[in-house]
């Protein structure tokens, strides 16, 4: 697995809950996923799932970030629900690369 997805994954493991995605959550992904792709990460929809089920994520969860990775990566949009609470993409890309 690509090391900014892996470090991006566990971002996202530390800050979202895995149980039940709230909206701030759900806006956090999506900016992260959006990001990785951008700089010309793979977002390989098979490893994500397997590493979000190996770190005890819920299935609802994995199924909308799956989701949520395979649409970014066939160009797809993604809408965020609450623009004025998401972190920016520059945001998230400084603390991948902190």
């Amino acid at each position: 697995m690509n090391e900014l997805l892996d470090k991006a994954l566990k971002l996202l493991s530390d800050v979202c809950n895995k149980s039940m995605l709230h909206v701030i959550d759900e806006d956090y992904i999506k900016v992260t996923l959006r990001v990785l792709h951008k700089k010309g990460v793979n977002l390989n929809s098979d490893k994500i799932e397997q590493w979000l089920v190996s770190d005890n994520w819920q299935p609802s969860p994995v199924k909308q970030v799956v989701s949520w990775a395979k649409s970014i990566k066939s160009g797809g949009r993604v809408q965020l629900k609450s623009k004025n609470t998401a972190p920016s993409e520059k945001e998230i890309w400084n603390r991948l690369n902190a």
